[in-house]
Parts: structure tokens; sequence; C-alpha cells
């Protein structure tokens, strides 16, 4: 016996040889055309479909049936070149192809005898044949299927609706009783595999054959279409459904890894495409590439051009060069700007001491400097308005502010649906450091152009050439200048600085970094600790300096100069005139002595003063806002900044405000140590950051303390002139005083405790009352009685409630009590008396205490008593002050 292994291809030809010998086992749909008489055949026409002969039409915009075929006249003579000569007579009477369904009928005409069953043998037999033929001689078609062709045992609806396009699912329609699915499948199965037959129920009136393949429902929708299965009829029509792509679809299945993916995918891509652009366009923003205004004629153009339209005062402006040193600062700074950058450049003053003046004369001969105004970066509301003013700034275009959100959304969603982070969300931190690291790559190819140029040159002369940041001129190294930095809190200030410590540790640039704030210099330490800084200081002017600034700008001259000659302004000039010279230069010297050397200060005067104020009016009016601002921001309690951003207390700033009211500045050490600051620098601090206070530095390290502007010395001296708020204030800061001491005394006492040399004894007593005696005696202290002079003993007993006299007299015996009892009563009792020591007395050794607790004990004391000496002090100020406040 021989056995016949078949191949895959093979197994195929038998599957579809199954599905044939199925098909042919059915009924073909006949039609009688002519009966025939006496005896003749009688003439019938039956049909055929032939699949898999075009392309499918998928959709609309499909053009592979347009692409194969042009005209139905071709596609006639493709259909009746496949077909062989028919057998029994037939004779082919149309071909109508169907371009959308990828087939075509062929209707034929044979003639039988009268019997019906005879003719649709006869035309399953012509069937036969063609499949037989077509399936021998034609090749594997569309998508590797063969040819077939069908019998047709309905009759098929030939339609052309546009939107009616071929669908695996095939809506089946029963017009009377419904059939089973062993019916349906038994009528559908010959054309294709099923992969589901949807009905409701068995009495449903419709149900839904859904084929793997395309080429099956599109075979039964023309084979089957009002076919006759018993008394019902089918009528069958394509199911519209929504088509989606494989690969989409396969997305959709396996979303946990593919959004990720994709996210990767699109940020990858946004590198790949805009990261360049934005290299570019930061470039030119540092070059000046495109910029027309630095071109020499175009830009001397445009800037009369704007100024004629502007209208700008065309007088003459005061010479700044002098004030305060500013040319010997700004030639210290350009001399550290054409070294090779090794530390960071501050320059710290005041508001209007010509910091932002001397970075410009510095920088005046730059080819690139880059300048972040801080200032602007703080006036938005949020750290995404902040990232996009910076990115503005520096030339980083294009910015997708929206591409944060989309990431924050996917990363979100991946979450809640893998339960862990995908990992690619962004901040507005981010984004600011992809900002910076643009930059730096920027700033990188400048200094590679320049040293690749450098090399050339180099190589011209015949000279040698090393790669360093020496060989580049100073002119030619970058300069990032961070304006009005940290004088407001910035999101991304850490970052910033941390980005510029390391582009000048890799020498690309310098950076200046120009700010009013004291704390600014030390965060500018803690992000270069290796490298100190260099502290450019500036300083308010003389008050030489100012009278000189006053009498040029209020000068009549230059008023007159500045007026059109229309009558207002010739009027207006005259009573200026007329008012200036009732002012005697006393009052703008004394104008000047009060405002100081602060450039802000002055102007507002000088504004004030043009806009018909007189010297003393104007003046009065700056302190008296100088004085509201200080009230505002220093002793507002109950306000929102007081309670949040202050970093001082009422009491601290008063304490400091008396002492610069009585003199021009104070030692920082000192104020400091004070008992109310505690060694702690931060209430200090922030007062600086306010502007409440000013530090002087010396050798990097504050030294003084003077008022925040000039101005407010005046404001101080008012304030304290106030007698009902420096009263109550004076109340305050005693009381603070008191609280600290009282903890001292307490914490005294508990050492005591805990040494424990004082016993409720006789001897304890003894032991006490000669240790109370040594420091009595040596600060001299009198006795209730005026004008007796008591010995130690004597005061101790005529405290602790003995029967104790003035000279001569004995200490009586007291009932036993603890020492901390004694301790109380003394020192609690005690008057305030001078410090007048009593050369015959001197500090010994205090019977009943241990030699190694001598020292311990006895500076304990003193510290018990000093304490209380300054209670009664502030106790007895405050009673004072609070008299004076009842009298008020």
């Amino acid at each position: 016996m021989q056995t016949r292994f078949l191949v895959p291809g093979a197994l195929k030809r038998v599957a579809w040889q199954h599905t044939t010998r199925r098909v042919q086992q059915r009924s073909i749909h006949v039609d009688c055309l002519e009966k025939g008489t006496n005896g003749e055949q009688t003439k019938y026409q039956a049909a055929l479909f032939i699949d898999n002969v075009f392309p499918l039409k998928m959709s609309r915009l499909d053009i592979r049936p347009y692409l194969v075929l042009r005209n139905s006249g071709a596609m006639r003579k493709k259909v009746q070149g496949l077909l062989p000569e028919l057998p029994h007579g037939a004779s082919i009477s149309d071909i109508d192809p169907h371009f959308r369904d990828g087939g075509s009928l062929v209707h034929f005409t044979f003639e039988a005898g009268s019997g019906l069953e005879a003719a649709r043998d006869k035309a399953q037999g012509v069937v036969d044949a063609v499949n037989t033929h077509v399936q021998a001689h034609s090749k594997q078609r569309w998508l590797g299927l063969a040819t077939r062709a069908l019998a047709v045992r309905g009759v098929p609806f030939c339609e052309d609706i546009v939107r009616m396009l071929p669908s695996k699912r095939v809506r089946v329609e029963f017009c009377g009783p419904a059939l089973g699915v062993e019916q349906v499948y038994g009528e559908f199965r010959p054309y294709g595999r099923i992969l589901d037959i949807e009905m409701p129920n068995d009495a449903a009136r419709w149900a839904v054959v859904h084929y793997t393949r395309l080429r099956g429902a599109t075979s039964a929708r023309n084979c089957v279409h009002g076919d006759v299965v018993g008394t019902t009829k089918l009528l069958l029509a394509y199911v519209r459904e929504n088509r989606e792509h494989v690969a989409v679809q396969w997305i959709k299945d396996h979303s946990k890894f593919m959004i990720p993916l994709a996210a990767a995918a699109l940020i990858a891509a946004i590198y790949a495409v805009f990261d360049p652009i934005r290299e570019f366009c930061v470039e030119n923003k540092i070059t000046h590439r495109f910029d027309l205004s630095h071109v020499p004629l175009l830009g001397d153009v445009r800037r009369a051009a704007m100024r004629s339209l502007l209208r700008r005062d065309s007088a003459p402006q005061q010479d700044m060069s002098a004030w305060s040193g500013l040319t010997d600062q700004g030639s210290r700074l350009a001399s550290i700007l054409d070294e090779p950058p090794e530390s960071f450049v501050v320059v710290s003053g005041p508001h209007g001491s010509g910091k932002t003046r001397v970075v410009e004369q510095a920088t005046a001969g730059k080819k690139y400097c880059i300048v972040v105004d801080a200032r602007k970066l703080a006036a938005e509301h949020s750290d995404l308005e902040q990232m996009t003013q910076l990115a503005r700034q520096l030339g980083w275009w294009p910015v997708f502010n929206s591409i944060i959100s989309i990431t924050n959304a996917v990363d979100m969603m991946v979450k809640a649906t893998t339960g862990s982070n995908a990992g690619i969300s962004a901040t507005p931190e981010s984004q600011v450091r992809r900002i910076l690291e643009t930059l730096a790559l920027a700033l990188a190819n400048i200094r590679q152009r320049r040293l690749q140029l450098q090399a050339r040159e180099r190589e011209h002369e015949g000279r040698s050439f090393s790669e360093s940041v020496h060989t580049v001129p100073s002119a030619d190294i970058p300069v990032i200048v961070l304006d009005n930095f940290m004088d407001k809190s910035i999101a991304f200030t850490p970052v910033i600085l941390d980005w510029a410590a390391s582009v000048v540790e890799a020498g690309l640039a310098h950076c200046v970094i120009t700010t009013s704030s004291i704390s600014g210099y030390h965060e500018v330490q803690r992000a270069q600790p290796q490298s100190p800084a260099s502290l450019v200081s500036l300083a308010d002017a003389s008050p030489i300096e100012a009278i000189s600034l006053l009498q040029h700008q209020l000068a009549p001259p230059n008023l007159l100069q500045q007026t059109t000659p229309d009558s207002s302004s010739v009027e207006s000039a005259e009573s200026y005139v007329l008012r200036l010279d009732t002012a005697s230069s006393d009052s703008i010297a004394n104008a000047a002595q009060v405002l100081g050397g602060r450039l802000e200060d002055l102007q507002l005067f000088v504004q004030k003063v043009r806009a018909g104020e007189s010297v003393d009016a104007a003046l009065e009016d700056i302190v008296q806002r100088s004085i509201t601002e200080v009230r505002k921001y220093a002793f507002a309690d109950d306000s929102e900044v007081g309670q949040c951003e202050h970093t001082w207390s009422p009491e601290q700033f008063w304490f400091l405000l008396t002492e610069l009211a009585q003199h021009n500045d104070v030692e920082y050490d000192r104020v400091r140590s004070s008992a109310l600051f505690a060694g702690k620098d931060d209430a200090l601090l922030g007062l600086a950051e306010a502007q409440l206070i000013t530090m002087v530095y010396n050798n990097d390290r504050p030294s003084r303390i003077r008022a925040g502007r000039p101005v407010y010395a005046a404001a101080f001296t008012r304030i304290l002139e106030d007698p009902g708020f420096a009263s109550s204030m004076t109340v305050k800061m005693n009381k603070k005083f008191i609280a600290l001491e009282t903890a001292k005394i307490r914490e005294a006492e508990d050492e005591l405790s805990v040494l424990n040399v004082f016993r409720a004894s006789v001897e304890a007593q003894s032991a006490l009352t000669s240790s109370m005696a040594i420091v009595a005696a040596s600060n001299g202290y009198k006795g209730r009685d005026k004008g007796c002079r008591l010995s130690p003993e004597a005061y101790i007993g005529q405290v602790a409630g003995t029967s104790g006299r003035c000279q001569g007299s004995e200490l009586g015996h007291r009932p036993r009590e603890s020492w901390m009892s004694w301790m109380r009563s003394f020192f609690y009792s005690s008057p305030q008396v001078p410090r007048t020591t009593d050369a015959g007395v001197q500090p010994s050794i205090i019977p009943g205490i241990p030699a190694e607790l001598q020292g311990r004990v006895q500076f304990l004391l003193r510290i018990i008593h000093s304490s209380q000496q300054k209670i009664d002090r502030w106790d007895a100020e405050t009673r004072e002050q609070v008299k004076r406040l009842a009298s008020l």
C-alpha cells in the first residue's frame, strides 16, 4: 500500500475541493426563458459567480481596482478569458463584473428537458466544468487564494451603493419562519470558514454570519441573496463595521508597554528634531548673528529713530562715573572678567547704587553677553510661567508647554494601569535644566569654534597651539549676567546656581551676579564652596555727591531747556524758578543729608519738586512714606507678611532701631551676641533681605549694620520720638529681656539643685549665708535704711527677715527652709543698688561647700545675682513706661 504525504499547499487544495463538492451538492437557481413546444427542449438561464478575479475594494479611498482595470469592457474580457468552452451546449449570455466584491457574475443559457430537476442538474454540470477548468488553469491571485466558480442559488442584488463596502460580517434576514443555527451554518459554510454566528434566540428574525475571510462573505452575498430555504427567503447585506488596523488593535491590546514606548518615541523625536533648532536659536541670541541693531550703521539709525519717535529727553544727564567710586569698582570688575573664569563674581549693593551701570561698563567690550533678569522671572505667578520667561530671555525656541501636561497625563495613566511610574513625566524644573543644558552646549560650540579659528591662525603663522581657555582672548569669553538675582524668591534658584557653577568650572563663561540681598552672597558660596566668589561691594553716594546731583537736577536751566515754547510751559518754568529761588541751599543740603546717597530717593525727591511741591514738603512726604513702610514690614504682627515671612520678632527690630537711631551704624558682632539675638544671624539676614537694614562687609564678612536706606535713619528717629509707640515697644522689649534673664536664673537654680550643695540644715544656712555675703560684699550693697551701710551678714539677715541691725548687730536664727527659698527671698527682695566694692571684704571660700565645687557654685551665684540686677532695672523701666502710657 502506497502512503501519500500532503504538503501544506496540497492540504489547502484538498480543503477547497471539499468545499467545492459541498457546493455542487446544493441546488442552483434556474430560470425558464422559453418553454419548448411539440417535444422541443426548454431554454433555461442560470448564473455562476467567479471570485478572486479582482482586488476587493476595502474603502472609498482604495484605488487598487482602478489601477488594475480602468473600464468594464476590459474587465469582461478578463473574465471571458478565464472561461472554457461551456459543455451541454450552454452559451454565455452576459458577464456582470462586481469589481467591489472582487468577482464577476456569469449568466449562461442552455436547453434541457421540461423537468426542472434535469435543468438544475445540467446547470450544475456547467458550473462544475467551469470550476474545474478555472482551478486547473488559474494562478494564485489576490492574497494567495485560488479562483473559484460557485453556483448562484438565489437572485443577486446588483447595486453600486458607495457606502455598502464588503465586510466579513453578513446580516441575514429571514422572510418567513426563522431558521436555526444548524440550518444557517449548512447554508453558508460552503463559501468559507465561519468565525461566529450571532442570533439573539432561535426565534429571531435575523442572524449575523461572521466569516474568517472577506472572500467568504462576498461569495455568500452574491450566491445566497434571494435564496429560498423551505418557505423562508434569505436577504443578505453587509454589516458595516468599524474598520481598525491590526497594528492599532495590537497596540490597544498591549497598552501597558506600548503607551510608555510611544511616549518615549515622541520625546526622542522632539529631541531629535527640535533640539538642534533650539540650540541654533540660543546661539543666535548670544552672538546676535541676525540682530540688525548690532550692525554699526543700521543700529545707529534705529536708535536715532526711536529717540525721535519717543521724544526722549535730550538734556545732558548727570555723570555717574564718580558715584561712590564706581570707576574703581568697574575697573576691578573689568580686570576680573579679563582673566580666565574661576569663580562667581558677585556685585552687591543697595537698590540704586549703580550695580547695573558697573556691569554694563565692565562688559562693554565683550562680544558675547547673556543677561537673565531675575526680577522678570519673579514677577511670574507659576513655575511654568517662570520657565517660559527664562526660555524667552535665552532665546530657547520653540517652547511646548503642553508637552509637560501630556507627559504627566501619560505617566498617570501608566501608573493607573500598571501600578508603577513610567518615568516620563516632565516638570518645569526639568525643562529649566534642558534650557540651561542647551545654553551650555551653545557656549561650548562658540568656544570650540573660537579655538579652531585660533588654531588655524597660529598654524598659518607657524606657531604651536594648545587647546586651553588661556588661548581664547578675554573679549571672546562669554559673560552670563544674573541681574537682580535672589532679590526675590524664584523656584529655580538652586538649579541655576548649580548650572552656573558647572559652566564657570568648565571655563566656558564668566558668571556675574548682581544682588541687593545679603543672603545672596552666602547662597553663591554654597553653590561653589571650593572657589571663593569675588565680591564687588557698592555703597551709597557721599553727601557731597548727593548735594551735587540735586543741584544739577534742580537747576533752572535744565528745566528751561526741556520746555516747549508754548505759553503755559514758559509760565510753569518761571514759577518753578521763583519757587526754587526761595529754597535756600541749606534746604537742599538738608534734604541730601536726610535722603543720603540713595539714587532712587533722590530721583523721587527731584520728581516731586519738579511737580510743584516745595523742598520741605517733598522731603516730609518721603520720610512719612518711609515710616509707613517700616511700621508695615517690621511691626505688622497681625498681617500675613508678619506672620509668615518674618524671621525676626518686633522686639528684636525695636532693639536694633533704638541703636541705629542713636548711632549711624552699630557693630554686627555686638548685635549678634546680644541677648535678643542669642548669637544667631537669621533675624539679621531676614531684616537685610527685607531691606530694613544694610550690612557693610569687610574682608568678605559683615562688620557693621546700617539702616536699609539712608532715609530710614530719619524714619527711625521719628518712630522713636513717638511717645505712645515707643513706650509700648519698650515695655514689650523689657518683658522679653526679663523672660530671657529669668530663664538664666532658672537654669542656674536647677544646676544648684542638682549639685545639692545647700541642704536644709543649720550648716547649710551658714554656708548659704557665707556665699551670699561674699557676693553682696563684692558688690557693696546698702541696706533698706538710707545712709546705713550693712555688713554682708547683716544685709543677708535683714533680707531673710531676721533681726539684723546696723553695724554691730548679730545675725538671728530663722526657721529651717530649703536653700531655694532663701535664694528667692534674697534676690527677689533685694533693692537695686550701685556696684561699689568694699575693699575690706574680698571673696573667699564658701564654708560647707566641697573644694571641687567652689568655683562652679560661685559662678552660678554670680549669674543669678547679675540676672536679678538686670531684671530689677528693666522692671523699674517698664513701670515708668507704663505710667507714661497711662498719662497720654
